[in-house]
């Protein structure tokens, strides 16, 4: 009669270990499931992938020493807006304080998140007053933008990044 009136112990840990190990996979899953859904994205500093940034890391910033102990690079002129924009930059000679016409000019105007909305600027005209003005080219998010410039004159390289918020007026 004892038997019967005895309460049956349940041992939970078998439960807990099985919960557990579902919690675990479930995590998991959630996590790679982000992962895809926001993939990463490689900087471009230097206009180059990173493997290559960082081979020649040494040799780009004694470049860019060398660039800014010769030349200036002004961007000032730049203010960005929703709807048509044009860059407007000038490249001075230290040395003369005079515009540098025979520049090769190439520029990024990105999000600083990611690469989809690139808008690649190779045409730029220089003008008598010493600017070089892009080919119009349009942005139609708000938000961060980032100008990245390359500027080449004969063997010296030269980099830059204008930085703007765009926002509705």
């Amino acid at each position: 009669m004892q038997k019967s009136e005895e309460k049956k112990d349940i041992n939970y840990w078998p439960y807990a270990i099985v919960g557990m190990i579902l919690t675990v996979v479930v995590l998991g899953a959630w996590t790679i499931k982000i992962a895809v859904n926001n993939p990463v994205q490689e900087s471009r500093t230097y206009m180059m992938n990173y493997q290559d940034v960082e081979e020649n890391i040494n040799e780009l910033i004694a470049r860019q020493k060398a660039f800014e102990k010769k030349f200036t690079i002004d961007m000032s002129q730049n203010r960005l807006h929703l709807g048509k924009n044009v860059l407007r930059i000038r490249i001075v000679d230290n040395e003369t304080h005079r515009p540098v016409p025979n520049a090769e000019i190439l520029a990024i105007v990105t999000r600083p998140t990611t690469s989809r909305q690139d808008i690649r600027l190779e045409t730029f005209t220089y003008k008598k007053d010493g600017f070089y003005v892009s080919e119009p080219f349009e942005l139609t998010r708000e938000g961060r933008w980032n100008v990245q410039v390359r500027v080449t004159i004969g063997d010296n390289v030269g980099f830059t990044t204008y930085k703007s918020f765009v926002k509705k007026d």
